[in-house]
């Protein structure tokens, strides 16, 4: 998948740190020139990998950030607490991030929207269906 970037006319930047021989490790790799029709702006990429978009107006970031068929993860990062509130309400992701990144509370659910995962899990939601209540 990185390749394919690479092919499509993004700009590669790769981490130069050293990988253990051992093991499955990636160098942390971000690309730039990124169009919306790219693999690495449409699909899913698990790993040290980010791909930049540029946009305008929120509506644009918006628009770019939905026009995928997945939804597993978004973040939000402004200076102003009523456009994370603005602009999380328009993503259609399963967990939104507002000024950081990764951080989970165990008595929430976790899982995407669209072709990102099978539901939910975590929290009472998330337990619910696995359980029989008397």
């Amino acid at each position: 998948l990185v390749k394919s970037g690479a092919e499509e006319g993004c700009e590669m930047y790769q981490s130069a740190c050293k990988i253990p021989e051992r093991g499955f490790w990636f160098a942390p790799t971000f690309f730039t020139n990124v169009a919306q029709s790219t693999r690495i702006a449409r699909e899913e990429i698990f790993g040290p990998v980010l791909s930049i978009l540029t946009f305008r107006t929120p509506e644009e970031a918006v628009e770019k950030a939905n026009n995928t068929a997945y939804g597993l993860s978004a973040g939000v990062w402004t200076d102003k607490g009523s456009k994370i509130f603005k602009i999380s309400s328009q993503l259609r992701a399963g967990v939104i991030w507002a000024n950081t990144y990764n951080k989970f509370d165990p008595s929430s659910p976790f899982g995407g929207y669209k072709e990102s995962g099978f539901g939910r899990e975590g929290g009472l939601h998330g337990l619910l269906p696995y359980v029989e209540l008397t």
